[in-house]
């Protein structure tokens, strides 16, 4: 039934949005609105896109797209396009940065808790000018980003969230409650550490997963053909409305010395997952 409802809303949805673009008058379609939004973004950042979804219109009047360069088709963010072309900004520079950082989280995390999903979102990010030419020059870098975030968003101090959303396969695991925990706080360590070299101090807000391989499928599909995460991402993990307990949440705050929860928190709410 729920299958049923799912289709039932999302036929609704491309049905209204084939209405929102060509309209009494025609004026625009669908394919035309993802031609105009790949060309704003390879005349903004000098290489080629591919817009692979339209989502949703904003009260402003833009629409939200999922794209991602042709070069990586793994590195997917949404920008905003008008019907008449004007271009509404994007999210590229952010995805960059979210891709490195949970590739550091992964590295430092290895194998400790067998396969899993990483999706990293960042606080915020620039989309100004010279972030756009640091791109299309091939001179970004996490370091840049970081600095130029507390440039344009004037920030006092180095304070940066990162909000990770790891998905584990429970048929994969590999150690203990407790080797888990250790080797969270170790990849954390570990990615706080990369901050401090590029001068931001790291709070990290964390929700982890941990799913049957049915459900980690699902996920994985999830994430193969969106840019961010909504709510449909934690209904499939958790039932709608919820029916399991599979979410464990981490708060790490270092400048105030919380890593919250402790490891024995940690064994304890691992022993109630579903």
């Amino acid at each position: 039934m729920k299958k049923f409802f799912s289709i039932l809303l999302s036929s609704a949805f491309l049905f209204t949005l084939a209405i929102c673009l060509t309209g009494c008058k025609g004026r625009v379609t669908e394919r035309q609105l993802k031609n105009m939004v790949e060309k704003a973004l390879e005349e903004k950042y000098s290489e080629e896109f591919e817009c692979s979804a339209i989502l949703n219109q904003n009260p402003n009047g833009s629409y939200n797209c999922v794209c991602y360069p042709v070069s990586n088709e793994k590195l997917k963010f949404e920008a905003r396009i008008y019907t008449d072309g004007r271009f509404g900004g994007d999210y590229y520079p952010k995805s960059i940065a979210s891709a490195e950082l949970s590739e550091a989280f992964d590295n430092a995390l290895g194998n400790s808790i067998g396969k899993h999903l990483t999706y990293a979102y960042t606080a915020g990010g620039p989309d100004d000018d010279e972030t756009a030419q640091r791109i299309a020059s091939r001179e970004f870098s996490l370091e840049f980003f970081l600095k130029r975030y507390q440039d344009c968003y004037n920030m006092e101090g180095s304070k940066y969230s990162i909000y990770y959303t790891v998905c584990v396969d429970t048929s994969d695991l590999v150690g203990s409650f407790d080797d888990e925990w250790e080797a969270i706080s170790k990849a954390l360590n570990e990615v706080h550490e990369l901050g401090l070299k590029y001068g931001s101090d790291f709070t990290f807000w964390i929700d982890l997963y941990f799913t049957p391989p049915e459900i980690y499928k699902k996920c994985e599909n999830y994430l193969s053909h969106n840019a961010q995460l909504r709510s449909g991402f934690e209904a499939n993990i958790v039932g709608f409305p919820q029916e399991y307990n599979r979410l464990i949440e981490f708060a790490v705050v270092y400048s105030k010395n919380r890593f919250s929860p402790t490891k024995e928190e940690y064994v304890e709410l691992r022993k109630e997952i579903d």
